[in-house]
């Protein structure tokens, strides 16, 4: 993470711009690359630049979008929408954490883990982006703010290798 885009995401959320106007535009992004892509080119003039974004862009985000590519700041969009969402998740106290598996949990398993890190982390409520991992061989590996949790197969063999290896 860049601190340029970090600044952009605080600004983005300061602005108090809708969540839907930024997933609007996150979206636009995503299905048109051309569209960073001829922002970002030096060669074409600010004013058509300007043209193309009020036309594609949500009003909310225009002026944001402009100042950015007045920047020369657009390559940074997908790093500024990650920071904005962060920032969004942590004023709402919502943890994101990633979770690497070999199969999937169950409902009930994916409450308890849930709920384990909302006590762990203080959080009002977890959001956890699922990963399938199948060198893990067995079990699951948490990370959430900065902390890993290891509950694999592959991370108890190491473990115990350590042990083996220390003695």
């Amino acid at each position: 993470m860049t601190a340029t885009a970090v600044n952009y995401a605080k600004t983005l959320y300061e602005l108090s711009v809708s969540t839907e106007a930024v997933q609007t535009t996150k979206e636009i992004f995503r299905e048109v690359p051309g569209l960073a892509e001829s922002l970002e080119n030096p060669l074409v003039p600010f004013e058509a630049k300007s043209r193309v974004i009020d036309r594609v862009i949500p009003d909310e985000m225009k002026n944001f979008i402009k100042v950015a590519c007045r920047h020369r700041n657009i390559g940074l969009l997908n790093e500024i929408f990650e920071n904005y969402e962060e920032i969004c998740r942590r004023h709402k106290n919502i943890l994101h954490a990633v979770m690497r598996y070999v199969t999937p949990p169950k409902d009930e398993q994916l409450k308890g883990i849930k709920a384990f890190l909302c006590r762990e982390f203080q959080a009002e409520q977890a959001e956890i982006e699922m990963i399938e991992d199948k060198s893990l061989i067995g079990g699951f590996v948490l990370q959430a703010d900065g902390r890993e949790f290891d509950w694999s197969m592959r991370g108890r063999y190491r473990m115990l290798q350590q042990k083996l290896t220390r003695r």
